[in-house]
């Protein structure tokens, strides 16, 4: 599970996150970006998740502040026997 804010003014995203049962030790997690649901896209913020809880923060340029507004960020976090990612989430506004 992963909780982010934003904030359009400042462009500044924070996240919390946490994750358990994977298939061993995470090798890496990310944002991705821009894709629809479903689509592959390259990273566009690298995330330290190596530990459960996990946070952190960063402030977006003016393309990915738009591509998240818009539905087309994902998170992912990848491990060893899954190098492509284990775990995967659209970012979606809270209701």
């Amino acid at each position: 599970q992963i909780t982010a804010t934003f904030d359009p003014a400042t462009k500044h995203l924070s996240w919390t996150g946490s994750y358990s049962g994977l298939t061993g030790p995470v090798t890496a997690a990310h944002f991705h970006g821009p894709a629809k649901p479903g689509e592959n896209a390259g990273v566009v913020i690298p995330v330290t998740a190596t530990s459960s809880p996990f946070s952190g923060e960063a402030t977006l340029d003016d393309v990915k502040a738009a591509d998240l507004a818009a539905g087309k960020v994902y998170f992912n976090i990848h491990t060893a026997a899954n190098p492509k990612g284990e775990i995967r989430g659209q970012v979606v506004r809270a209701p």
